[in-house]
């Protein structure tokens, strides 16, 4: 069954993965602009077969989706199993960094989590295979392709699956409004996993229950939490602070 990436950067993104395998790409222009004729460049030179045809016909396969004139149809992905992701990370021998996702719904906000998580180097993401969102063509275009780069675990049981990354000597620890540690005051800097909970719910208590720690992020006025994918955001890269940034600062200035 082949999937669906529509949008020029998404498409070009998904062309430069020389992983992926395109079934063929469909252009609803014979004039293309300078940006799409770079994807149409990247497809010939990757040997991608090019079909021109109707912008009607991209509509409706889109649903509503802005498709920039320009779909790509590759083999539907695959989601990697915890072993794999494990494994990217015992192979890197890097201080290990997952994402957990109990519960997220909104393809928008998982389109961005996804791409923040590829750009601050999460060895994999994990979400559950029940109530969240998954790899969706949505999801794809949001994340800007990432959704293709980075191995994302589908898993049955998400207490389950953080006992077993514990047993790898990884700590587990999770988001949450309540919580009296603020995430400024943990050490970041060994083997960890960050759970983020659902929009609106946070993570279910069950799940909270599994991790070492939990922590909040200080806020002002009054609105009660962030959204998922910010808050996220905010986490990895107080992670990158701790374990780059502080540990290798800038040099001053020569004079």
């Amino acid at each position: 069954m082949a999937q669906l990436i529509y949008g020029i950067h998404p498409v070009q993104e998904v062309l430069k993965s020389f992983h992926l395998q395109f079934q063929k790409i469909l252009v609803a222009t014979q004039k293309p602009h300078r940006p799409l004729q770079k994807v149409l460049d990247l497809a010939n030179k990757r040997q991608v077969p090019i079909t021109f045809t109707t912008k009607e016909t991209l509509d409706q396969m889109v649903k509503g989706g802005l498709h920039q004139n320009v779909i790509g149809l590759i083999k539907e992905t695959q989601y990697a199993d915890l072993g794999e992701i494990l494994s990217r990370w015992k192979e890197g021998r890097t201080e290990a960094l997952f994402l957990i996702l109990d519960g997220i719904q909104d393809p928008q906000n998982f389109g961005s989590l996804i791409r923040t998580a590829l750009g601050c180097g999460v060895h994999g993401m994990i979400i559950p295979r029940d109530r969240a969102v998954g790899i969706t063509p949505s999801v794809v275009k949001v994340s800007a392709g990432a959704a293709l780069h980075l191995p994302i675990a589908r898993v049955v049981n998400i207490a389950t699956t953080i006992e077993a990354l514990k047993g790898e000597g990884i700590w587990v620890y999770g988001a949450s409004g309540e919580a009296k540690d603020l995430i400024y005051q943990l050490d970041l800097s060994t083997d960890l996993a960050i759970v983020i909970g659902a929009e609106g719910k946070g993570i279910r208590p069950l799940v909270k229950k599994k991790c070492d720690r939990l922590f909040s992020i200080p806020m002002k006025g009054p609105i009660s939490s962030f959204n998922a994918s910010v808050s996220a955001g905010m986490v990895l890269y107080e992670v990158i602070r701790q374990r780059y940034i502080d540990n290798n600062p800038p040099s001053p200035p020569s004079v």
